[in-house]
């Protein structure tokens, strides 16, 4: 009996039996609703495969016959090539059992194979076509979202027409994804850094599934390539639903995530926000009527958008609630910023086609300084101060770029701290305490923490630096130095987790404090493994070197001169200190720091402070460290130790504590 006989006796009965298992699998009715339309169905496979199998010796198939039947038919790939492998296994069996040659069957199962590889090119085809809706969103025209909709319709086109040439056969880092990932407006949909990294990482397994994808698809294995295809789409509706979720929760409150950002941008940028705000809209509402005004604000809106879309790489423009617009750029040199506010000028003043409506605007920005520590909320009241401002003296555009300027608005900002407010926050015991890490210049390695003292104000922790100045005034120094050290003693067991040495200011007035001493006293008893270092800049202690002395004796404590190479600090000083064996540490004045790859001169004063420590076997600190350049030179020196932004701003315990567990978990 040759092949066609078994085929054409047995093969009625290998379908019926497939037939049954179809009927009785309960899964099938998700797909087609009753047993006489899966009967037609199998009717219509069934006369399929028979054709095929009928034209074995032939080897010539019409591929077309197969592809009308699969491309609308509504059952998952998955079931046909489950039952097209059990038709096939059942079929292998009974060639064997029926004597043909084995050469023969080989053949055949080659054969079959391709027909199992064809119903999947069918559905590859057909099933592709569905990433389509993925352009039914509405934030398709969002940056991340638009990203990965060019890179899918490229794959689409290139499946559909069998165009590979045109596949986009690229790696993530290669992807549009990836560069738009790092523009303002992708960072402030994805704040988190953390998150930010999983989109990363989901996105590069994207593009691995796809490129495998092709791989198989490219030799004509559409099984593998169809298995492939239902992983990578299931990736991307995961990462197109993630980012839908991170635009829709962004958008709902644009103005807040767009401070938010501003708040936590890195510092190595030079970082500008702007305030665009119209005069009289009230009065313009009442003459030409809200929806006029309305449409001329969209005008205007759609014409600074079109602008922007040029440089999205460093610039993000939002409609804000606060105001009519807000504008942030990154990496934007002074001249290039001045330029922009004057194209922004000429663009508002473009006369509106559709109306006769004059809008007037007043336009304030402000540069943000490196480490600047402001909350998002700070950052709208400095602009409202400016905008007031600029009313006050009858302007249309304040910039507050220049140092002279930003000073001026930060005493405006900081106005409320009046004396009063802070003997309030004195008396309340409203301090917190934050820390800065100091490290080896060397290698990184913490050294100690400095304990910095803040005045609690609402949410904002303010830095001592706005009103140590008027707390001495006050006479309240010793009790700000107090509320300090009770809040070290209530932290001293987290302190301790991160360093076994810890800087603490001290004044003058607080080490002739008995109440101080004893506090004081009850830290250093807390703690015997704790090293505490305590700071010195007043003029009166170098003009009473022998309480200090009274004080080491007295106390397990050693002591830093802050601010040397300025000020009140002196070789004679150093000298004293030194010879009474209580000098621990020299700190470099951060003025000659933060200028010194600018000055020669500034070098070889930080070189000599630096030879003076090696001579009397005390430490040196380098403050207001900003940049790598500055730590390599501070190295080079052979400064030993370094503290400032570029390293760490000062936190909170907490902080430092979460930052440890992640640097171990790594």
């Amino acid at each position: 009996m040759n092949y066609l006989e078994v085929l054409q006796k047995h093969i009625p009965l290998i379908l019926n039996k497939v037939r049954q298992n179809i009927i009785n699998d309960s899964s099938i009715y998700s797909f087609i609703k009753s047993k006489d339309e899966i009967n037609e169905l199998l009717d219509r496979q069934e006369e399929l495969i028979t054709k095929y199998l009928m034209n074995f010796d032939k080897k010539e198939f019409d591929e077309n016959f197969c592809y009308k039947f699969y491309k609308d038919l509504n059952i998952p790939y998955a079931i046909i090539f489950a039952s097209l492998n059990f038709i096939k296994k059942e079929i292998i069996l009974l060639l064997n059992n029926s004597g043909i040659d084995k050469n023969e069957i080989i053949e055949f199962n080659v054969y079959f194979d391709k027909f199992i590889n064809l119903a999947a090119k069918v559905y590859l085809k057909k099933d592709i076509q569905s990433l389509k809706k993925i352009k039914n969103s509405q934030f398709k025209n969002y940056l991340l979202y638009k990203a990965i909709l060019e890179y899918v319709d490229k794959i689409i086109v290139s499946v559909v027409e069998e165009d590979l040439d045109n596949f986009p056969l690229i790696s993530s880092k290669e992807c549009k994804f990836a560069e738009y990932l790092y523009y303002p407006e992708s960072l402030m949909v994805c704040i988190d850094k953390n998150l930010c990294g999983y989109l990363e990482e989901l996105h590069s397994l994207i593009h691995k599934s796809v490129n495998s994808f092709y791989m198989f698809y490219v030799k004509k294995t559409y099984s593998e390539a169809y298995f492939i295809f239902k992983d990578f789409k299931e990736q991307i509706l995961k990462l197109l639903g993630i980012i839908s979720e991170l635009y829709f929760v962004t958008y709902s409150d644009v103005e807040k995530a767009f401070f938010k950002l501003a708040a936590l941008l890195e510092p190595d940028e030079d970082i500008y926000i702007t305030m665009i705000d119209f005069k009289n809209l009230k009065g313009l509402n009442g003459i030409y009527g809200e929806m006029a005004v309305t449409e001329a604000l969209k005008i205007i809106e759609k014409r600074l958008h079109k602008y922007f879309s040029q440089d999205m790489r460093r610039s993000l423009l939002i409609k804000g609630l606060t105001a009519n617009f807000y504008i942030l750029n990154l990496r934007c040199p002074k001249d290039e910023y001045k330029k922009m506010i004057e194209n922004i000028l000429e663009i508002i003043n473009m006369p509106l086609s559709t109306s006769k409506i004059t809008l007037s605007p007043l336009i304030v920005g402000i540069n943000i300084e490196r480490y600047s520590q402001f909350k998002d909320f700070e950052f709208i009241k400095m602009l409202q101060i400016l905008k007031n401002e600029a009313k006050k003296e009858g302007k249309d555009i304040l910039l507050v770029i220049e140092k002279e300027e930003k000073e001026k608005l930060k005493k405006a900002f900081y106005n409320k701290y009046t004396k009063q407010f802070l003997k309030e926050r004195l008396d309340n015991g409203d301090i917190e305490v934050m820390f800065q890490p100091i490290y080896h210049t060397e290698n990184k390695e913490l050294y100690s923490l400095e304990a910095l003292g803040r005045i609690v104000d609402e949410e904002k922790l303010v830095p001592s630096g706005v009103f140590i100045d008027d707390i001495y005034e006050m006479g309240m120094i010793d009790k700000f130095d107090m509320l300090i050290l009770e809040r070290i003693i209530e932290k001293l067991p987290k302190i301790k987790q991160i360093t076994k040495r810890l800087f603490i200011n001290v004044s003058f007035n607080s080490l002739l404090n008995e109440e101080y001493i004893k506090l004081l006293n009850h830290l250093i008893n807390s703690t015997k493994d704790l090293e505490i270092i305590l700071e010195l800049t007043e003029q009166k202690f170098i003009e009473n070197l022998d309480i200090v002395n009274e004080i080491y004796k007295k106390n397990r404590v050693f002591f830093a001169i802050d601010d040397f190479g300025s000020g009140y600090s002196s070789l004679k000083t150093v000298i004293d200190l030194v010879k009474r064996k209580i000098l621990k540490v020299l700190k470099i004045d951060g003025s000659l720091v933060i200028n010194m790859n600018s000055d020669e001169y500034l070098k070889k004063i930080i070189k000599i402070i630096s030879q003076i420590g090696q001579e009397f076997y005390i430490f040196t600190v380098a403050e207001f460290v900003e940049n790598e350049k500055v730590l390599e030179c501070l190295k080079d020196l052979k400064v030993n130790l370094a503290q400032g932004y570029y390293l760490s701003l000062p936190k909170t315990i907490e902080e430092l504590l979460i930052e440890k567990a992640e640097k171990f978990r790594f």
